[in-house]
């Protein structure tokens, strides 16, 4: 009895040495199995790295994102699937700040906004619907009234084109403030500062969000600062995602002030003689109030209707007196000499040459051919320093002069030195280039083949 007592005891013995072993080796297997097991952190995709908890993971990219946004001045969220995978991973190594410095390296996000289409071609972003509302204030101050603003009164403003707002989400990068957007239109005639880039405009007008961009690497604090600073940089030199071109066109009414041109009124006096004339009233201009209807197209002027005339001030005319006393014609002997001296004519009158030319010793005094009014003192390219004088039913004309005696309208008689010879101008050598001219009838000068040229020597007692 004894001995089978003992028996039992052994087997029993042996079968708990064996079940212990057994839960010995289970709860080791389990502690090695759950101290293997780790967190797999996936960002769009891509696998950055492993982590105890991924709640430590949650809660950085959260505040991530809320450093950004703050910096930024948007609301922002991240623009990656961010995904954790529990795997067994023997002899795995979390490394928590592993992780998110992969996660800073390839992260970016998007924010709200709107998309300006313009006739439905999408444009730039803009961050809310209030700043089309901008834009089209600010078109309408650029292009209404451009000239004339102090006394222009806009009666209608129409931008030509269709401008619509489309909710999108998009990099911050991309987003643009009003007053930005609109410098970046083409207007109708002119060049865009910016034109639109080719890879940019692809991806906005093919995908329903323009592409992002992957932020540099960086921590939080001075260096998460200056990070967000080049971001709205970036918005300076990003271009827009079409090449737009704007009409804006403006209906204005204008009132100008114009001046109404006085006429002249002529009075005869016998007593005077023909090459004489006297001005009795300088003559004033009027003023007028006038109100035009003008038609622009980005500030540039396409039509304009008169709607009324007002005058200020009536014109007042200018009174000439004009002599009708006839003068002795000048025909043989009838002119004298141009120079004190004899001289030698070097060159005589022709159909290519309108004068002679008198060569004689630089400084000789030069003579008036006859009695007269001097309507012209000045200095020509070709001609030099030259005279005009009006003796009636002839002018007559001094060249290439050293210096003048008399001025315009100083009266003259025959005989009396009014210049010096000279070379002035296109001159070979000290001459005199003297010319006679046929009036026309209008004993005014006006342009200076308009009176006939005839030939000097007709006049003189020599050849």
């Amino acid at each position: 009895m004894r001995c089978n007592l003992l028996r039992t005891m052994k087997i029993h013995c042996s079968w708990y040495m064996i079940g212990s072993a057994l839960v010995i080796f289970t709860v080791l297997g389990l502690f090695h199995y759950s101290n293997s097991q780790a967190y797999i952190v996936s960002v769009g995709g891509h696998e950055v790295g492993i982590v105890e908890d991924a709640l430590d993971v949650e809660v950085f990219v959260e505040r991530f994102t809320e450093e950004y946004s703050e910096l930024s001045g948007m609301e922002l969220e991240f623009n990656k699937e961010l995904t954790f995978a529990r795997e067994f991973r023997p002899d795995c190594n979390p490394d928590l700040e592993a992780v998110q410095r992969s996660i800073k390296q390839i992260a970016s996000f998007l924010t709200k906004a709107y998309m300006v289409e313009v006739d439905g071609k999408p444009f730039v972003p803009v961050a809310c619907e209030n700043d089309l509302e901008i834009m089209l204030e600010s078109l309408e101050e650029r292009y209404a009234g451009v000239n004339e603003r102090d006394t222009a009164q806009v009666l209608e403003f129409n931008v030509e084109e269709d401008f619509e707002l489309k909710a999108i989400k998009v990099d911050p990068r991309y987003v643009y403030a009003a007053a930005e957007a609109v410098s970046l239109l083409k207007v109708n005639g002119s060049d865009n500062p910016l034109m639109a880039d080719a890879r940019l405009s692809k991806a906005f007008q093919n995908s329903s969000h323009p592409p992002t961009i992957i932020a540099h690497e960086y921590n939080s604090g001075p260096a998460l600062e200056e990070a967000a600073e080049a971001v709205r940089l970036s918005n300076k030199t990003n271009a827009v995602a079409a090449d737009i071109t704007v009409r804006v066109r403006t209906l204005e009414e204008i009132t100008v002030t114009e001046e109404i041109p006085h006429s002249t009124e002529y009075i005869y006096d016998d007593d005077l003689p023909k090459s004489e004339q006297e001005v009795k009233e300088p003559g004033r201009d009027g003023k007028k109030e006038i109100v035009y209807l003008v038609e622009k197209e980005n500030g540039q002027e396409i039509e304009r209707e008169t709607v009324s005339e007002e005058v200020i001030k009536e014109p007042e005319p200018r009174v000439k007196i004009l002599g009708r006393k006839e003068m002795p014609s000048p025909g043989t002997g009838q002119f004298g000499w141009p120079v004190q001296g004899e001289g030698v004519i070097y060159n005589g009158f022709s159909s290519s040459h309108t004068g002679i030319d008198i060569h004689i010793s630089h400084g000789t005094n030069v003579l008036a051919a006859a009695d007269g009014v001097v309507t012209h003192d000045r200095y020509g390219g070709t001609q030099g320093k030259y005279l005009i004088i009006q003796h009636g039913e002839y002018w007559t004309l001094y060249l290439h002069n050293s210096e003048h005696l008399v001025s315009k309208g100083d009266r003259v008689k025959r005989g009396q030195p009014i210049a010096r010879v000279g070379t002035t101008g296109r001159a070979f050598g000290p001459h005199l280039h003297f010319e006679v001219r046929e009036d026309d009838g209008s004993r005014e000068w006006n342009s200076y083949y308009q009176h006939k040229p005839v030939d000097p020597l007709q006049f003189f007692n020599r050849h």
